[in-house]
């Protein structure tokens, strides 16, 4: 049995098209086609990729001689960059979670501390007919972040919160990328 019957056989056994075979190892379908007519040999990698898919002996494709199949030593391939896709993009979710978090965070403990430290609070008051501009002790945010110079802690919050969104909108346009014309999905 030559290289290119085996590899259908070994194909349909398997129940999978050559289209599903060229996908798993990154070549046309063309490629396969040629291969399981003898038109062409795979490269040595190519070879070993097929042992490991079909659970075979590259001594049992190659050799014309062996009609009998040998269990191969290696384990099956595993499915091609499924997870390596999932675990990018989730990825990208927990950095934008964790990014973002942080600078919810961060602004959301400068309102509570606010709202419990005294700072210098900016009033007005009028006397005798004028009006006087003072500071006086007191709670609020903006008192809170001049009294005690917080305003690069507040830009930093900012950013981060910034860039917590944008890292979400990267994952959420590679979780639902855009439709092309008619309705179809780019391939």
């Amino acid at each position: 049995m030559t290289f290119g019957e085996k590899l259908q056989k070994l194909r349909r056994q398997a129940g999978m098209s050559q289209e599903e075979l060229a996908e798993r190892l990154s070549v046309s379908r063309q490629a396969v086609s040629r291969w399981e007519l003898e038109g062409a040999l795979p490269d040595a990698g190519k070879i070993v990729s097929l042992s490991r898919i079909f659970s075979v002996t590259t001594d049992y494709l190659l050799k014309d001689e062996l009609e009998f199949s040998e269990p191969a030593e290696t384990p099956p391939e595993p499915a091609p960059s499924a997870p390596q896709k999932q675990s990018v993009g989730k990825g990208l979710f927990i950095a934008s979670c964790i990014t973002g978090g942080l600078g919810a965070l961060g602004f959301l403990v400068i309102a509570v501390l606010s709202s419990m430290i005294q700072s210098m609070v900016p009033y007005s008051y009028e006397e005798g007919g004028m009006t006087w501009y003072s500071t006086r002790p007191g709670y609020s945010f903006q008192g809170f972040i001049e009294t005690y110079r917080l305003e690069a802690i507040l830009w930093i919050c900012g950013g981060l919160l910034i860039i917590g969104l944008l890292l979400f909108w990267g994952w959420w346009s590679k979780k639902h990328p855009p439709g092309l014309p008619g309705g179809r999905k780019e391939e």
